[in-house]
């Protein structure tokens, strides 16, 4: 009798374990594509310079308010009262690659990109209408540097953190097997 309610007691506990706490979730593509659509400025170009406005950095959570100058190669769509200038100022917020954050796209720009980007206006001047979801990249410069590079404080405990969740869920696993493959031999029938 005990054996019939330790194996479904076992398994319950270790699909519990398996399931995870938290869910990261990507914006809806066809809402990524109704902000595309009804974004008044649309334009492709080569991103010129890329500068700090201000840092919003809070102690957990580095970030900065950036301005890019976009050298505009082609207006797909823009507003009748805008002056098509060949260059446009454009604000965004740069979170750092190294930084794990649910929902939408980070802002990855750099020098030398070539991207396609969809824009509002927002309270500092034009801004991306949804952030990275906003932005497709024609070129992408390799050898990349962060404006905020990553602490080695950071990438030690990241990679730590790492290492100690699958050693303590191998452990796990491994306890439940063995109790799931044990309890028979101690309750023969």
């Amino acid at each position: 009798m005990k054996s019939r309610l330790l194996h479904p007691l076992l398994m319950l506990l270790f699909i519990l374990l398996l399931i995870p706490n938290i869910a990261y979730g990507a914006m809806d593509p066809e809402e990524v594509e109704e902000i595309k659509r009804e974004a008044p400025l649309h334009v492709i170009g080569s991103v010129e310079s890329d500068e700090l406005v201000k840092d919003l950095s809070t102690e957990d959570s580095p970030k900065q308010l950036r301005k890019m100058e976009l050298s505009v190669q082609q207006y797909r769509k823009a507003p009748a009262s805008i002056n098509r200038e060949r260059s446009i100022e454009v604000y965004y917020t740069y979170i750092p690659s190294w930084i794990a954050m649910a929902g939408g796209s980070k802002m990855d720009l750099y020098e030398g990109d070539e991207i396609e980007i969809w824009l509002q206006k927002g309270g500092d001047g034009w801004e991306p209408a949804a952030g990275g979801n906003t932005v497709e990249h024609l070129s992408y410069v390799e050898n990349r540097k962060e404006p905020i590079p990553e602490p080695k404080v950071h990438a030690v405990k990241e990679s730590f953190n790492g290492t100690l969740g699958v050693l303590v869920m191998s452990g796990i696993v491994i306890v439940l097997l063995l109790g799931l493959f044990l309890t028979p031999l101690a309750f023969p029938k």
